[in-house]
């Protein structure tokens, strides 16, 4: 069911779970990530939320319209597959990956989606 927030208030939550994720992985490799069990729950936890508040904020803009290149898809597919999946060997390389190559551009077309929310006002 989707919330009554407001499109600022679900991008700013996006944010900070990107800003957290960031913040747990700082000087971390690969291998240590995956090591780290308390890292990788937090970090799971984080990108749930982050698919969550996306899924939420699919309710309320036409995010394809507003930013057609955006990975808007993927992060809430991925909450789902996170929520629904228990492979401790499979997880933890696709949770890193997708820190690594995937919250970059996602933080991108945050920054593009505040721009044109901005010029629609």
């Amino acid at each position: 069911m989707p919330s009554k927030r407001v499109p600022d208030v679900i991008i700013a939550a996006v944010r900070g779970h990107i800003a957290r994720i960031r913040v747990w992985v700082r000087d971390m490799s690969a291998a240590t990530f995956s090591e780290d069990e308390r890292t990788r729950f937090a970090c799971e936890r984080a990108f749930i939320a982050l698919g969550e508040a996306l899924s939420d904020l699919s309710t309320k803009l036409d995010l394809p319209t507003l930013v057609p290149n955006g990975p808007w898809v993927d992060p809430i597919r991925f909450r789902h597959f996170l929520a629904h999946d228990y492979d401790d060997r499979t997880i933890p390389p696709l949770v890193w990956d997708t820190i690594q190559f995937d919250l970059p551009e996602l933080d991108a077309a945050l920054d593009q989606l505040e721009v044109a929310l901005r010029a629609a006002q």
